[in-house]
């Protein structure tokens, strides 16, 4: 104890700047984040729509792709 009380102190190290994130880096975050709430989004729906909700979804996007074909 009296080694500690009349010993230096320590000096402190000199503190780093955060690191601020490029937007190629926060673009990729994103990225996933976005991909990883679309897997779990469609398992969602197919547990919580009904059978006429799926087929309306369904239908509308037949007619999606139906109508980019004949142009």
């Amino acid at each position: 104890m009296v080694q500690r009380s009349t010993a230096e102190p320590e000096r402190e190290q000199p503190t780093k700047k955060p690191h601020r994130a490029t937007k190629a880096e926060v673009s990729r975050v994103m990225s996933a984040m976005g991909r990883k709430g679309g897997k779990i989004g469609g398992k969602r729906s197919l547990e919580t729509l009904t059978s006429e909700e799926r087929r309306a979804r369904a239908l509308l996007a037949a007619k999606a792709r139906w109508a980019k074909r004949g142009k």
